[in-house]
């Protein structure tokens, strides 16, 4: 797996303005307008690409 997966996931939610990924810290900060997407979304997309995600 490669970090520009899941950046690429994320990147590619409608709404989603950028996204930082750590695989070191397993973690993402991604910023959102929150009036076209949800951290729900957010999760969705990483898990139908094939990640496991979690708030």
């Amino acid at each position: 797996m490669f970090l520009i997966d899941y950046t690429s996931i994320l990147e590619g939610v409608n709404g989603v303005d950028k996204a930082e990924v750590s695989l070191e810290n397993k973690n993402a900060v991604v910023e959102f307008d929150p009036a076209q997407t949800n951290p729900a979304a957010l999760i969705e997309a990483v898990e139908d690409g094939g990640f496991d995600a979690a708030l």
